[in-house]
């Protein structure tokens, strides 16, 4: 361009025309501006395409892609549907470059506006196709085609609707029925997507699909919390109530079963399903039950102390193993304790104390996606002396600190799954490379509960990678002046500053794209990075400033389209941002990953606890592109990993259910007032465990190891397990002694063989055990009396010595075997009782009681360990 340029810039130094001259006064203009734009991408030729702000009637509610995991689906013509808060429908089907409002094929001429308002989006998991609009009123709106048209239906105002996992036309719905104070929710069911409805039952509180795939359910089978119809009338709908019920029904309520009687409240958070019924003699009292086999079956949950659970919150239920928020009191309402369970969500163990939490209930406990085993929390730091402000510090000093927030918190980490938490390390120097002097502080990130701060963020399809905002201190700090953006690549080990301030962000083409936006102040700017973080490039994407809420791309973090919306005066801003043209070359070499020739590079999660490149349990080898390499993975590209299991560490290993992790030492400790646990169970089988105070971590997989032999439960035998079967055998065994003496016996006085003939067998069967055991019998004596000619015996030589647990359950006989015990009885028909005493002489001796056997060791009492020794 600049070579056509110079040509034509000498034509018209020849030509000299005032036309001409300006002509190329423009045409020089605009390549300078073509080259001063490129200067600020990166990219070879490349350029970001983005929309015409697209302006909608208020903020963004609600934003779904539908068909994001359809196989069809290209990666730049995907469904996105927008609710505003006034409840408008706005439908994009190329990834957000152009809106198109609903209210013209969902509204008629003589709708009022309200009556058009909707209030939810649902999309069917059965069929990508399949939606509904439930809206403000009775009308509900139903589409079979990702919008193209709708169909409109009136059945009352559904109160919440649940659309069935696997039959896309199956809908549940509640709706009140009654007058008042005997007003009630009534179930009912549609079977063609909302065109007509049945009554199902009376009564509910909650309701939900069962899961089709389970042995014993249908596509019929719902779960449901139901009112007992005898129970008495009930004025408010919110209180805990001891007549209901948690029941499943598998014939759409034709017939019901009870499942956890006084069940109030259920959730469900695959495969774990969690039910909280209260306690009949204290109304504000509630247990949990669990099941992990997706609802089969139910048992109650056990907790470490002996406090009265007043509500639940399922955090994490991911990695097979469950954490619970548990608040115990009323008086709990900024910070609650979060307990993990085992692999089948039972036994609870405490795991971090004090975790912040909102008036919602939500909580400062996050998961890192992407990797396993990877938690962050906000917790207050009860040490600490409160901060004390204005009205806030007021309240603290005349009420209680622990109430009003003004407790100080703190960022805590784990790399074990909640074995141990620790501090964040701080980063040493600022994003401008200044060095960051504070002595002792740790790095301290806001969560869930920081209100319009940037909360902690990964992904799973960008593994390792986490953005965040907070500050360096030894607290938590909301102050504008000390909340900056921080990243890191390596799953939380180590922190870098990466701007000054609170942004908003997001991963894209599996996370060699971050683009982020400041959220703190109107902006009409994004900055993006190609390398992680190295060089920041800003981009402005309209001419008007707009206050930017998030920055989002399509669930699987795999593109490089983004909507960024926002608000503009008292309107909804929407745009797409499209940087699959910024760079022109794709990333090479991943079957090379680690060679200078490949763009790809290979990388290990480690827990900072434990020696080697573990993680729970596993050396994984992550390949992902090379921090420095400018290029784009595609959205088809297929992460490669390897794993192989490392031998187990203490790391491994988390505080069995009844313990805790000591205050001076890193052992777990017996918690005193706690019951003693479960022990072995009623209905034991073959084997249980009985522990040692450790277990190893759900879903680690760590073998061998001298650690996992002194931790791991120790394994006992069920008592009376296999008794049956040894039985059997030695009443087998003393069959086939008899019949081989009466055959001896038999030959020795010249009686035929039993197989000559069937007489013979027949006689040896009906006379041969007869008369073969008065010769046994009868010169018994004779024979274990002879037994002392020789050398002393000891009880070893028989093999029931007390290293012989089977024969040590046998009874009696056998210890009176092994003394050379036998009864027999004489012609007189008294009793004479033979010891074979060493001596070569036979003694007989008066009727007596037979001598009592040697006692025999105790079985094990299965209970847990006892508790270590304090210190």
């Amino acid at each position: 361009r600049w070579k056509v340029a110079t040509a034509r810039w000498r034509l018209c130094l020849q030509d000299a025309s005032s036309q001409c001259i300006q002509s190329m006064r423009t045409f020089v203009w605009t390549l300078t501006v073509l080259a001063c734009s490129a200067t600020l991408r990166p990219a070879a030729g490349g350029h970001i395409t983005t929309s015409r702000p697209f302006l909608i009637d208020s903020t963004v509610a609600d934003m779904q892609w539908v068909n994001s995991s359809l196989k069809d689906a290209k990666p730049n013509a995907k469904t996105v549907f927008v609710r505003s808060t006034l409840g408008s429908i706005y439908r994009s089907t190329d990834d957000g470059m152009n809106w198109v409002s609903q209210r013209d094929k969902m509204a008629s001429d003589d709708d009022e506006p309200y009556k058009t308002r909707i209030q939810q989006m649902m999309f069917s998991k059965a069929d990508a196709k399949y939606a509904l609009m439930k809206g403000y009123s009775e009308n509900i709106w139903f589409t079979k085609d990702q919008g193209n048209t709708y169909q409109k239906h009136e059945f009352g105002v559904m109160m919440d609707i649940k659309l069935h996992a696997r039959k896309p036309d199956y809908v549940l719905a509640t709706k009140f029925e009654g007058s008042f104070p005997d007003r009630y929710l009534s179930l009912f069911l549609s079977v063609d997507f909302g065109a007509t409805w049945k009554k199902l039952v009376t009564h509910v509180y909650q309701f939900e699909w069962a899961d089709p795939t389970v042995g014993g359910f249908t596509d019929k089978t719902i779960f449901a919390s139901i009112r007992r119809a005898d129970a008495p009338v009930k004025n408010r709908l919110s209180d805990w109530d001891p007549n209901i019920d948690f029941v499943v029904s598998h014939d759409f309520f034709e017939n019901q079963k009870t499942v956890v009687k006084h069940g109030n409240r259920f959730a469900l958070h695959h495969p774990y399903w969690f039910v909280a019924a209260m306690n009949p003699q204290e109304e504000l009292e509630v247990t949990l039950h669990v099941s992990s086999d997706k609802g089969a079956t139910f048992l109650p949950a056990h907790f470490p102390y002996k406090l009265s659970e007043r509500s639940y919150r399922v955090v994490d239920s991911k990695e097979g193993s469950v954490f619970v928020q548990v608040s115990h009191g009323s008086r709990d309402r900024e910070f609650a304790n979060v307990y993990m369970s085992g692999s089948e969500g039972r036994a609870y163990t405490l795991s971090l104390r004090t975790v912040v939490k909102d008036y919602r209930g939500l909580s400062d406990f996050e998961r890192i996606n992407g990797v396993d085993g990877v938690y962050v929390a906000n917790v207050a730091d009860e040490q600490a002396q409160p901060e004390l402000k204005l009205l806030g510090g007021l309240q603290a000093v005349l009420f209680n600190i622990h109430e009003n927030g003004m407790v100080p918190t703190k960022t805590q980490m784990t790399f074990d799954k909640g074995g141990k938490w620790q501090s964040l390390t701080a980063p040493t120097r600022d994003h401008k490379g200044d060095q960051i002097d504070c002595d002792g502080c740790s790095l301290h990130l806001n969560g869930k509960t920081s209100g319009f701060l940037g909360p902690v963020y990964s992904s799973a399809s960008s593994t390792g990678l986490i953005m965040a905002t907070g500050n360096v201190g030894h607290h938590l700090h909301s102050r504008q002046d000390e909340v900056n953006t921080y990243f890191s690549r390596d799953a939380g080990q180590s922190w870098e500053q990466i701007a000054a301030g609170s942004y908003i962000y997001e991963f894209g083409d599996h996370g060699a794209l971050m683009i982020m936006a400041n959220n703190r102040e109107a902006t009409n700017e994004i900055m993006y990075s190609w390398n992680e973080g190295l060089n920041w490039t800003k981009f402005q994407f309209w001419e008007h400033n707009i206050e930017v809420e998030n920055i989002i791309t399509e669930p699987t973090g795999t593109s490089q389209i983004f909507i960024v919306y926002g608000r503009r005066h008292d309107k909804g801003a929407l745009m797409q941002l499209n940087f699959e043209t910024l760079h022109e070359r794709r990333c090479a070499g991943v079957n090379a990953a680690g060679s200078d020739t490949s763009d790809y590079e290979e990388w290990v999660p480690a827990d900072s606890l434990r020696e080697g490149s573990c993680l729970m349990g596993r050396k994984v080898k992550y390949t992902r592109r090379k921090r420095a390499v400018q290029c784009f993975n595609g959205w088809d590209y297929d992460r490669k990993t390897n794993a192989y299991n490392c031998p187990c560490v203490r790391a491994d290993f988390e505080c069995d259910f009844g313990y805790q992790v000591g205050e001076e030492s890193n052992t777990c400790e017996r918690v005193p007032e706690m019951p003693m646990g479960m022990g072995m169970p009623d209905d034991c089988n073959g084997y249980f465990t009985v522990t040692k105070g450790y277990r190893k971590v759900p879903g680690d997989s760590c073998v061998g190891g001298q650690v996992a032999s002194d931790l791991e439960p120790r394994i006992e035998r069920c008592p009376g397990a296999k008794t049956g079967m040894v039985i059997l055998l030695v009443m087998s065994s003393l069959t086939v002694v008899f019949a081989w003496f009466t055959y001896v016996r038999r030959k020795e006085q010249g009686m035929p063989d039993p197989w000559n003939s069937g007489s013979d067998f027949v006689d040896f069967i009906k006379h041969g055990a007869y008369g073969g055991s008065d010769l046994f019998m009868g010169n018994m004596t004779a024979r274990y009396t002879g037994l002392a000619d020789g050398a002393d015996i000891d009880d070893d030589d028989f093999g029931l010595g007390e290293d012989d647990d089977e024969a040590q359950v046998l009874g009696e006989s056998l210890h009176e075997y092994a003394l050379g015990v036998t009864a027999v009885t004489p012609a007189g028909g008294h009793d004479l009782i033979s010891i074979d005493s060493g001596d070569s002489e036979l003694s007989l001796q008066p009727p007596r009681p037979p001598a009592p056997a040697p006692p025999l060791p105790a079985m094990p009492v299965p209970t847990l360990a006892p508790p270590p020794p304090k210190k």
